[in-house]
């Protein structure tokens, strides 16, 4: 009986003692946690007054009036009213740029890209040349023509003799259009005259008239105009109007045999390549136009379906009541 209680009394002792050790980890392990919790409360505490105190400071600090871009503007477009919108902002984030009303940026050209709601101050436009009375259109075809050149960019026009010379022929125009490698200029007297003994001179000594863009317009200063019209050239035109139009068809000539050059080094595989995705395009498209008549069609089908129900349906009805109105 004696052996049976102290067997008895060992089990409460280590159950007390396994008790007593479970308990004591549970308190480390709900320490530690309240712990991590306060130290995550007291990291929210102080990111929220970080956050309150920049608040404040930017509601006491000055706000102004500026005007925003309400798209993307490209570098060298030009800005319009309806591009603008009126905002107010601390007046530390423009410094001291330039604050301009909307009647000051209409028209004027953006020096770099204006991502949208991007502010508008006099560090990031500036004027356009002013228009005089002998600027005219112009349009080339002859022109080597950078493959990733596009609407609104900004050229230097430049020929290249065989001899190795290179000459800026027209400083730093921008392209008003761009169709299928036809380009369109805007040029006053002198520079038409300048070109046209330079397509000349191109088409004397075989040389080669081509186009590069600039790649900060807005900030990159125009460049000077190396070439010197030739007085021989000049008298060449003077006695027979009809060369530049000549050149101009012979370098529009020559270029059209660089084109098919290009075209004929291409390989087998590449023309397959392009017959394939050509093919697989004009299928595409057919098949959504197939499905556009489809929807014309069945649409069309529907209005005649419930034109000529609508009238037997009011038939019907008027019958009907003629029937009822006559019954005794």
């Amino acid at each position: 009986m004696s052996k049976i209680r102290f067997r008895q009394k060992k089990v409460l002792i280590a159950g007390g003692i396994g008790g007593l050790i479970v308990l004591l980890i549970c308190i480390l392990v709900g320490v530690l946690y309240v712990n991590h919790l306060t130290g995550k409360m007291n990291g929210q505490r102080q990111a929220l007054e970080q956050e309150l105190e920049q608040t404040q400071q930017v509601l006491k600090e000055e706000m102004v009036e500026v005007e925003i871009v309400t798209r993307d503007i490209q570098s060298g477009e030009s800005i319009r009213t309806n591009d603008l919108e009126t905002r107010k902002i601390p007046k530390s984030v423009i410094a001291d740029e330039g604050v301009l009303s909307k009647e000051l940026i209409n028209g004027k050209i953006a020096k770099v890209d204006l991502p949208q709601n991007s502010p508008v101050t006099a560090s990031v436009i500036y004027e356009d040349e002013v228009t005089t009375r002998d600027i005219r259109n112009q349009e080339f075809g002859l022109i080597e023509l950078p493959i990733k050149l596009k609407q609104n960019d900004y050229v230097d026009v430049r020929i290249k003799l065989p001899s190795g010379q290179d000459y800026i022929v027209l400083s730093k125009k921008r392209v008003e259009d761009l169709q299928n490698g036809t380009v369109w200029y805007q040029m006053s007297e002198k520079e038409i005259l300048n070109m046209s003994s330079a397509i000349v001179d191109a088409y004397i000594n075989d040389a080669s008239i081509y186009a590069l863009t600039y790649v900060e317009p807005g900030i990159q200063e125009k460049a000077y105009t190396t070439y010197p019209a030739n007085k021989s050239v000049l008298d060449l035109i003077d006695s027979d109007p009809n060369i530049v139009q000549k050149a101009t068809t012979e370098l529009e000539r020559r270029n059209r045999v660089k084109l098919e050059e290009a075209l004929n080094a291409m390989t087998p595989q590449q023309r397959q390549d392009y017959k394939s995705n050509r093919n697989t395009q004009q299928t595409a498209e057919e098949q959504a136009a197939a499905e556009q008549t489809t929807y014309q069609q069945q649409s069309n089908d529907l209005m005649n379906e419930t034109s000529t129900t609508q009238p037997q349906n009011t038939e019907t009805i008027f019958n009907d009541q003629n029937s009822v109105g006559g019954t005794p």
